[in-house]
């Protein structure tokens, strides 16, 4: 067995209600211009529309 020098272990408390959920499929209705803004966004930011919607909505609920 090889271990590397250097190196450490670390534990690490994850609460994982917000890591692992399953998708649910929605079907929504958005005006035209606005899913192309999205769709824009989430291009720059490497997203897809899916995961760019979830991050806003976690975003704005965080804030509320």
């Amino acid at each position: 067995m090889r271990t590397s020098r250097g190196g450490f272990w670390m534990m690490v408390d994850i609460d994982l209600s917000k890591v692992s959920t399953k998708a649910v499929r929605l079907n929504i209705s958005l005006p035209e211009d606005l899913v192309h803004r999205i769709d824009a966004v989430a291009k720059t930011q490497h997203l897809s529309r899916s995961a760019f919607l979830a991050k806003a909505a976690e975003r704005e609920m965080a804030e509320a």
